[in-house]
C-alpha cells in the first residue's frame, strides 16, 4: 500500500527520531537519566516524535492501532515517565511503521527492533595439551 507524500515526510521525520530514543534506551538506564546531556536528547526526540505523529492522518493511525498514539501524543512530567514512556513507544513506533516505508531509499538503513542479530558461531575449544611428565633419566647398562 502507497503511503501519501504528506504521510510519508511525517512518517519519515518520526521514525528518524524513533531511531534516537530506541538507542538511548538501550543504554542503561541510571546513565542515561543522570546525565543532563542525554535527558535533553532523550525529551526532544520524544517531543519531534509528538510532532511528527500530529502530521501523520488519521486514517493511518486508524490502520496501525498497535502504536499507542495517545500515549506518544502525552508529555512525561517526570523522568521515570520518561524513561517508561521511551522504553515502550520507541520501538513500537519501529517496529509497527517502519515496513510502510520499505523500499523507500530514505528508510533502507533505518533501525529494525525485530531484526536478529547475526551471532558467531562458537567455536568448539580444543582439550587442553596434556603435560608429559619429563622423561626419567636412563639408566645406562654397563657395557662389556
Amino acid at each position: 500500500m502507497a503511503v501519501p507524500a504528506r504521510d510519508k515526510k511525517a512518517l519519515l521525520t518520526l521514525l528518524e527520531q524513533a531511531q534516537l530514543v530506541y538507542l538511548l534506551t538501550r543504554l542503561p538506564r541510571k546513565q542515561v537519566l543522570d546525565d543532563p546531556t542525554d535527558v535533553a536528547r532523550l525529551q526532544d526526540a520524544l517531543a519531534a516524535m509528538r510532532a511528527a505523529a500530529r502530521d501523520i492522518s488519521g486514517s493511518l493511525r486508524e490502520r496501525h492501532t498497535a502504536v499507542q498514539w495517545d500515549e506518544l501524543a502525552a508529555k512525561p512530567d517526570s523522568l521515570d515517565l520518561l524513561w517508561r514512556r521511551a522504553k515502550r513507544v520507541g520501538p513500537q513506533v519501529l517496529r509497527e511503521l517502519r515496513p510502510l516505508l520499505e523500499g523507500e531509499p530514505e528508510a533502507a538503513f533505518m533501525l529494525d527492533p525485530n531484526a536478529e542479530t547475526a551471532k558467531k558461531p562458537v567455536r568448539a575449544r580444543r582439550p587442553a595439551p596434556r603435560k608429559r611428565p619429563p622423561p626419567a633419566p636412563r639408566k645406562h647398562a654397563a657395557r662389556k
